[in-house]
């Protein structure tokens, strides 16, 4: 049954989407909305290309989606880091790391086409979020005052963008070695990986939800 086929990381996309709707849509501070649209998208895309390659077996190319996508997904990351991030500087850091992929898109797009993967626009942006949620950290770093941090949605989001974007680009790194191991051993080893980072992130995602969600329901008793 072609249920059976949908990888976790789809599930893990549409259980985050559920859980941004559930818990998100009263949120404060307001930019934590905009990951309700994100998801939709990103949820309508994986599920399309799913079903009508895996499932009715089309056969159609969807990479030039996945790269008109990806336009939107860096302007949603940096756009949320430069909300979370407790930093001076931060809006001309989100500037030139804006200008930086936007400029290695089209480079991407001028040499490689639009049908092929944006091989170094996606390297580039896995390095800018290693950055950025380094730029976090290092923002909890400067506070006087201590909190706890795990009961903050942006420390949950930056973690699970971190785990991501690190551990994919060492699987990146690689590459030639998990196809070779893949290849001998018969086993999918980076469609296992992938998976298993979508997981964490977007479980990390939906914990930063239920706190958001949490603080709300609070701020409720308090009135």
């Amino acid at each position: 049954m072609w249920l059976a086929k949908i990888p976790f990381s789809i599930i893990a996309e549409w259980m985050c989407f559920i859980a941004s709707i559930l818990l998100i849509r009263q949120a404060s501070p307001k930019f934590w909305k905009w990951f309700i649209p994100y998801l939709a998208i990103t949820v309508a895309i994986e599920s399309f290309s799913f079903f009508v390659n895996r499932v009715l077996h089309f056969g159609l190319y969807t990479q030039w989606l996945y790269n008109l996508f990806f336009l939107i997904y860096m302007v949603f990351h940096i756009y949320i880091f430069y909300q979370i991030i407790a930093l001076p500087f931060i809006k001309n850091v989100g500037r030139v790391c804006l200008l930086l992929l936007i400029g290695c898109y089209i480079w991407d797009w001028n040499s490689k086409g639009f049908n092929v993967s944006f091989s170094t626009a996606n390297t580039l942006f896995n390095g800018v979020m290693i950055v950025l949620s380094i730029l976090y950290f290092y923002s909890l770093f400067q506070e006087e005052e201590p909190r706890d941090i795990l009961k903050e949605p942006a420390f949950w989001f930056v973690t699970g963008c971190l785990v991501f974007y690190a551990t994919s680009t060492c699987v990146s790194a690689f590459f030639d070695e998990i196809v070779a191991y893949s290849k001998k051993n018969n086993f999918p080893l980076r469609y296992v990986i992938m998976n298993f980072l979508n997981i964490i992130m977007y479980g990390c995602w939906i914990k930063s939800f239920l706190c958001l969600y949490r603080d709300r329901a609070f701020s409720r008793q308090l009135y």
